[in-house]
């Protein structure tokens, strides 16, 4: 029997993402930036961000093992709920809803390229800084010096032992939804689950992983859905900040106005809810606990296409053939690769594969999320 081709990123996913040519689309073709090489090509879904007995494993010379049956059952129980919200572009915001999402990024998060190829990109930066330090990198114990079949048992031995503890630390999160204004798709690159994190680098804050402090996770689940996952603690530093911008400019003009008795104290008073009813930040967080979408603008939309194109092992996926943020972006992964080589190995993850991910030694350029989003209409 002919090796199967196995998707590391479903076919139910790419299928939000199809070309915007009627005739490609109804092929089920997608547009297709190879970072690596630089250029675009159409292709069927059935062809891409696979591979070959991806999910197949020799135990011994003899007996091949697969999870593929089990990958395939996760596919098929989340395939309604990424239907249901592709269509309405609603979040029910109900205890299984949440629990669906969390384990829908979580084992989209672990099962990738990527992050097969994690402890070799590990062990390679530990050999150089050995070699640095004057010591054979053949002589030193630890290293993992793992083959092509040794990173595929070890990832999927990772994705079985623990995706339990991953859906518990998603789930942890505050999901909703973003659409882009018209004329703009989301892509999506074959490590779909991204990370970004807007705090400064410190020893507790700023760091990239699922766990982490003030970490923003996203998913695009169509080319005018994508999936957010917040640290709650964004949300409530985003209240804090507005709240502390309005009282000081609305609050202390109205202060003002009632010293000089121009307004009474009702007067204030109102004149206070009505810009807390008014605040574009107050807005959205009533939007997200009402599950209704958050439409953001064409910056926001670059930045988080921007993310794809930088967390991508290879490719990524635009539906309307433009690649014009994933093309600035090859020139910044190239920066960060040529750094990495450079780099003392201290900024990764004690242990591959950690709970709370990795950390990466630069991110993206990307503009401020909280800009100009606001509640869809």
């Amino acid at each position: 029997m002919a090796a199967q081709h196995q998707h590391y990123v479903p076919k139910l996913l790419l299928r939000g993402f199809l070309s915007g040519d009627p005739e490609r689309a109804l092929k089920e073709q997608v547009h297709v930036l190879d970072l690596e090489a630089g250029k675009s090509f159409p292709t069927s879904i059935d062809n891409i961000m696979g591979e070959r007995r991806f999910n197949e494993f020799w135990v011994d010379d003899d007996v091949l093992a697969t999870i593929e049956p089990w990958t395939g059952r996760i596919e098929s129980h989340l395939a309604p709920i990424i239907e249901r919200i592709r269509s309405r572009k609603t979040l029910e915001r109900t205890q299984e809803e949440i629990a669906n999402l969390a384990f829908l990024m979580a084992f989209q998060f672990v099962r990738t390229k990527g992050m097969r190829l994690m402890p070799e990109r590990i062990d390679a930066q530990l050999r150089r800084h050995v070699k640095r330090m004057g010591f054979d990198p053949a002589k030193v114990d630890g290293l993992m010096n793992l083959d092509e079949e040794g990173l595929k048992k070890e990832h999927i031995r990772h994705q079985v032992q623990n995706l339990e503890k991953y859906v518990e630390i998603m789930a942890e999160k505050e999901f909703f939804l973003m659409t882009p204004p018209d004329g703009r798709s989301f892509y999506i690159g074959d490590h779909p689950v991204v990370l970004h994190n807007e705090e400064p680098r410190t020893v507790h804050t700023g760091h990239l992983g699922i766990g982490a402090a003030y970490i923003q996770i996203y998913l695009p689940l169509s080319s005018d859905v994508l999936l957010c996952a917040y640290d709650k603690a964004v949300l409530g530093q985003m209240m804090k900040a507005s709240d502390e911008a309005r009282n000081k400019e609305v609050a202390g003009y109205a202060l003002s106005k009632l010293i000089a008795g121009e307004i009474s104290a009702a007067q204030m008073k109102q004149a206070i809810d009505a810009a807390r009813d008014l605040d574009p930040v107050a807005a959205m967080i009533r939007a997200i606990r009402a599950g209704q979408p958050i439409a953001v603008g064409p910056e926001q939309v670059q930045c988080y296409n921007s993310l794809q194109a930088f967390f991508a092992h290879r490719f990524v996926i635009d539906p309307d053939d433009s690649f014009a943020v994933a093309h600035d972006m090859i020139g910044e992964r190239k920066s960060v690769g040529q750094d990495e080589q450079a780099d003392e190995p201290e900024d990764l993850a004690a242990k591959h594969f950690s709970e709370t991910g990795v950390s990466m030694p630069a991110k993206p350029i990307a503009a401020k999320h909280g800009s100009k989003a606001r509640p869809a209409q």
